[in-house]
């Protein structure tokens, strides 16, 4: 049976990985992203297990993405009359298994998946169209209308345009305007070869495998290696009261690397060092985005994943985390052989599993959101922390979702087929849709299962709220 025909609207990382998990189900899968080149300059990101299992699980080449592991982190608080304080902290494997990569490795990744053939990929290859702008949707019809005048049909239209989504106005009629938090972010990478020679920079090297973080006012510096040690990335957070302004769709400033040194004055002289080795071209001046939750990221033919359905602060890589998550969720919804008139119900399953997760995982952002970063590794249970947010299996929950979900639904078709087939004719035969039992979970003789499909109970039910101490 021919797969579903997808098409997905932004070509990201969210973007590539549904596209990679749709594919490997049999669907036929097209891409369209605005750009000509996706911009991946100037972004580290922060790899936990739950990155990691979801890219296993897309069939993406972990080696290839080059993560490196932090196994120690030197922590220097500045104080205001000078002084400096330092501790280090290590980091168990099984406690905090932090890595770091690249953005750029991480899309070469998924690209490169995206362009093998092999027996886990059962779809023909992804269509990738490039420098298409959409202006508007039909979900119910499975339409999109492009800028030029052109439009594509499918069975299923997925929403992965990130924060500036078109596609998130088609799904929730009311206002979803996004917003910028007062916490700001450069963000950079510095090859390792213009560090060495600096004896100023050279000790951001002597360690494989050691982050550094600095805290001064209302500043944190953080510079932690990546692709297998070839590459120093760098976060500078500060608070922007000014952060309101416009600023360019791509975050570049030309003041930038102006600004930052002047934000950076107080912090000690290997940290000016380290952020003067930075090329303008390669420096990110980005604000971090926010949106209250949506009521659903589905509207009939039409889903959304990543920043499109649930933008939040990027701490601990959880932003990303969240768009393979969808990804995985996706590929075991929308499994082979469904057809289309199903597509929509599929779509509900995964709004309401996914609001469950993501909104818990946003929920956890906001918090560290309000807390100083240099207070960051106090605040909260790491256990707890570990066991809610990174030890999480999104295709084993997907499956065992889809599993009630299915159960459920055999509960209801049976009982209509005995109505239909008993000879007494005791009951009449009631249409589906009127099937609302008597309160107690019952529908005529026969009781229908009360689990819930989207509140799948998870491996450790302890409340979210215990992640803060």
């Amino acid at each position: 049976m021919p797969g579903l025909q997808v098409l997905v609207v932004g070509g990201s990382i969210g973007g590539l990985a549904t596209a990679l998990a749709l594919r490997s189900q049999g669907h036929s899968v097209k891409v369209y992203e605005q750009t000509l080149v996706h911009d991946t300059l100037g972004a580290g990101v922060t790899v936990f297990p739950n990155v990691l299992s979801a890219l296993q699980m897309l069939g993406v080449d972990l080696a290839r993405v080059r993560a490196t592991r932090v196994q120690q982190i030197k922590r220097s608080q500045i104080h205001a009359d000078g002084t400096v304080q330092d501790n280090t902290v290590d980091f168990d494997t099984k406690t905090w298994p932090w890595h770091n990569a690249t953005y750029q490795d991480l899309f070469t990744a998924l690209w490169e998946a995206l362009d093998v053939d092999d027996s886990r990929r059962s779809g023909p290859k992804v269509e990738f169209h490039s420098l298409t702008q959409v202006c508007r949707l039909d979900p119910a019809n499975g339409v999109i209308y492009f800028a030029d005048g052109s439009e594509a049909h499918g069975d299923v239209i997925i929403g992965a345009d990130g924060v500036h989504s078109v596609c998130r106005s088609f799904v929730f009629n009311g206002k979803t305007e996004r917003f910028r938090l007062k916490r700001h972010v450069f963000r950079a990478m510095v090859p390792r070869e213009r560090l060495i020679d600096d004896p100023r920079t050279v000790q951001f090297l002597m360690s494989s495998g050691q982050a550094h973080s600095y805290h001064y006012q209302d500043k944190t510096l953080l510079v932690y290696p990546a692709a297998d040690d070839q590459v120093v990335c760098i976060k500078l957070f500060y608070d922007d009261s000014t952060g309101f302004r416009n600023l360019s769709k791509d975050w570049r400033d030309p003041s930038s690397k102006t600004k930052m040194l002047r934000l950076a004055a107080g912090l000690p002289e290997e940290c000016i060092a380290v952020l003067e080795k930075i090329r303008d071209r390669d420096l990110l001046d980005q604000p971090i985005w926010d949106m209250d939750p949506l009521d659903t990221f589905q509207k009939h033919r039409l889903a959304l994943v990543g920043d499109a359905a649930h933008p939040m602060p990027p701490y601990c890589g959880q932003r990303i985390a969240m768009a393979l998550e969808d990804a995985v969720a996706l590929g075991v919804l929308l499994e082979p052989g469904l057809v289309a008139r199903e597509v929509e119900e599929r779509l509900k399953l995964y709004s309401r599993t996914r609001k469950v997760r993501a909104g818990a995982v946003q929920q956890t952002m906001r918090g560290l959101q309000e807390i100083s970063i240099c207070d960051i590794w106090t605040s909260f249970d790491p256990t707890c922390f570990h066991a809610y947010v990174l030890n999480h299996d999104e295709q084993a929950y997907a499956r065992q979702a889809l599993g009630v979900w299915k159960q459920q639904r055999q509960w209801l078709e049976s009982d209509l087929s005995v109505d239909h087939l008993n000879a007494d004719h005791q009951r009449p035969s009631t249409p589906r849709s009127m099937l609302r039992g008597k309160g107690d979970g019952t529908t005529g003789n026969r009781r229908i299962p009360q689990r819930k499909w989207w509140s799948v109970k998870m491996t450790n039910p302890r409340p979210w709220s215990k992640v803060f101490s």
